[in-house]
């Protein structure tokens, strides 16, 4: 299964690498231009910073009550007042475990990518060899 996925990139990859050699363009940016656009982007308004942190402390509070509220009508029923404090704790822990699985996916997908551009620059060494 690997070998046939390998295998396709190598393909894509030759196939993207031996159409890149062939066609000239004329139409790439250059440095001058570059730093045109970039100063032609508005600089951001002056309390962004603290407007995203507000929407990130009333998300927080929502996922609180959320999860205190659930608390209060389900597992702890006999005791509510425990619930504020536990629905601190799984709000903390439920954004670290999202955290935590998104980083396990872009480790894959890093090593992934990897690949893809090692077998890139391979393919591309070999393009320019062969074209000379």
């Amino acid at each position: 299964m690997r070998v046939v996925a390998l295998f396709a990139l190598y393909i894509i990859i030759i196939s993207i690498t031996a159409a890149a050699v062939t066609t000239t363009n004329t139409s790439l940016l250059n440095s001058t231009q570059i730093q045109n656009y970039a100063n032609k982007i508005p600089s951001p308004p002056s309390g962004l910073f603290q407007e995203i942190l507000s929407y990130i402390a009333e998300a927080y509070n929502w996922l609180v009550g959320l999860i205190q509220n659930i608390l209060q009508s389900t597992l702890l029923k006999q005791d509510p007042s425990l619930a504020s404090t536990y629905a601190n704790i799984i709000a903390w822990l439920i954004p670290l475990t999202a955290l935590y699985i998104l980083l396990t996916v872009l480790e894959v997908a890093r090593r992934f990518i990897g690949y893809i551009i090692a077998a890139g620059w391979i393919f591309l060494i070999v393009v320019m060899l062969l074209a000379h």
